[in-house]
């Protein structure tokens, strides 16, 4: 039964971190273009996949952990 616990905490860890992603798009959509480099723009498109990447990274992270 500890397992399933685990489970239900990841499964509400991912909820939570999947439902923040629209803030994150919405931060990157307010850069100003005009003073902006364009390196930093191209890098921050890509900060909602790297958002959705660490949070299930870390959720299995956070499994692995438990089970040993």
């Amino acid at each position: 039964m500890a397992m399933v616990g685990v489970l239900i905490g990841i499964i509400i860890a991912l909820v939570v971190g999947v439902s923040l992603v629209p803030v994150i798009v919405d931060q990157v959509n307010s850069l100003d273009t005009e003073v902006t480099p364009s390196s930093v723009l191209n890098l921050a498109n890509l900060l909602p996949i790297i958002f959705i990447a660490v949070v299930i990274v870390g959720a299995v992270g956070f499994l692995s952990r438990q089970r040993t």
